[in-house]
């Protein structure tokens, strides 16, 4: 299905999300670290031979380069900034740091089951097509 990268600097979560995403068809790569996952996405250093994933999953809460740092520097690089971000956190209010600045495309709080991760991929991967409109009268037909 898709190629999709998750950093957190949890070892349990990113095997935890990695074995769910990986018995739901996805190729998975891991990083620990803000600073790994720039790498791993040929941001820093700068290498444009670098093949993106598909989709991010990135934690809030991690040492050197937080998550709103890692999302923020990733919209705003070019090869890098359509990739879909999904947030996962354990922090209540997180949707409000990230709605109000950069731009996501799902939120995962902590603890959440197998089930609510493989929706939220999907929806971000997947995202709902707006109904087409009549050409004749502009309106929805759903």
């Amino acid at each position: 299905m898709a190629r999709i990268l998750v950093v957190d600097d949890d070892p349990s979560v990113l095997k935890l999300i990695a074995a769910v995403l990986g018995k739901d068809g996805h190729d998975v790569m891991s990083c620990s670290s803000g600073s790994a996952a720039l790498v791993a996405l040929g941001i820093r250093p700068l290498d444009p031979e670098t093949d993106p994933p598909e989709l991010i999953i990135l934690d809030i809460m991690m040492p050197k380069i937080d998550g709103y740092s890692l999302a923020k520097t990733i919209r705003e690089h070019r090869s890098t900034r359509r990739i879909p971000l999904v947030v996962v956190s354990a922090l209540r209010d997180m949707s409000r740091l990230f709605t109000a600045t950069v731009q996501v495309d799902g939120f995962l709080r902590k603890p959440f089951s197998p089930d609510e991760l493989i929706a939220c991929v999907r929806k971000a991967l997947y995202p709902p097509q707006p109904a087409p409109r009549d050409e004749a009268d502009g309106r929805r037909h759903d």
